[in-house]
């Protein structure tokens, strides 16, 4: 069912609400492990729920997850943070709890095989996210598989007005095109190898294209048909520190200022 939004403008940017309440967790020096490598295998053989991460320009080893104070022997020591102080590794929490509320409804990372884990899936795509329902639409001539899903990323803008940050999910539209034999696909491939017709078909499963011609209400339509309803189904997640966040499943209006003046 398509949500219905007043008329305005609107971008793909869903707001994130975080609690604004200390946590604990564990920290340790970057000098201490100038590589994260060797401490992740090392968790994940001895079966921890941890994670660890380093915001970008950060001197220090963030550790955390119901198993966190397993790190205490590891260097670390016990400290108390407010998330809004160090907004990356908020982010970072963010999609590391949308990536497992995504698997249990059934969602699949085509660039990976399914025994992957979280640090693969977000440090090879600078942390991007990208998820795909698992069964795909197939063109008539069964040559083209096209798997509809979502590009997920988090980012965090200061409000000027209230002087406080603001944490949001930006979601947009993605597709991947696999052959019968699961080969990465891409426009000029599939007219080289199927033809023309076949790629409108593509483009029509896609919605680009609709019987009258080029589809200029694409962007509202992806918006209300399949992004939104998308958002209210993660609706809450639960941070790996414990804490549960909302996803409001709004999405975020532009209001026009003075002389065309964005604000959001």
């Amino acid at each position: 069912m398509a949500a219905r939004l007043d008329l305005g403008y609107y971008v793909n940017m869903f707001k994130v609400i975080v609690p604004e309440q200390e946590i604990e967790i564990m920290i340790c020096d970057r000098s201490k492990y100038p590589s994260l490598k060797e401490l992740r295998n090392q968790i994940k053989e001895n079966r921890k729920e941890v994670f660890v991460y380093v915001p970008q320009r950060s001197d220090k080893i963030y550790g955390y997850g119901p198993e966190m104070s397993w790190l205490s022997n590891k260097g670390f020591s016990s400290d108390r943070i407010n998330l809004y102080e160090i907004p990356r590794l908020t982010g970072r929490m963010i999609l590391e709890s949308v990536i497992d509320k995504t698997i249990q409804m059934g969602f699949v990372f085509l660039e990976f095989n399914q025994n992957a884990d979280i640090y693969q899936i977000l440090d090879k795509n600078m942390g991007r996210l990208k998820i795909f329902k698992r069964k795909p639409e197939v063109t008539s001539d069964g040559k083209v598989r096209v798997f509809i899903g979502y590009d997920l990323r988090v980012i965090f803008l200061r409000d000027p007005m209230e002087n406080r940050l603001n944490f949001g999910l930006v979601v947009d539209i993605t597709y991947s095109f696999r052959d019968e034999k699961d080969r990465p696909l891409n426009y000029r491939v599939i007219v080289l190898e199927s033809g023309p017709h076949t790629l409108r078909e593509v483009r029509q499963i896609q919605r680009d294209l609709i019987p009258t011609g080029i589809n200029k209400e694409i962007s509202r339509q992806r918006l209300n048909e399949d992004i939104i309803p998308f958002v209210e189904q993660l609706s809450k997640i639960e941070l790996p520190c414990g804490l549960e966040a909302k996803i409001t499943s709004e999405p975020c209006r532009i209001i026009l200022g003075d002389k065309d003046e964005v604000v959001w």
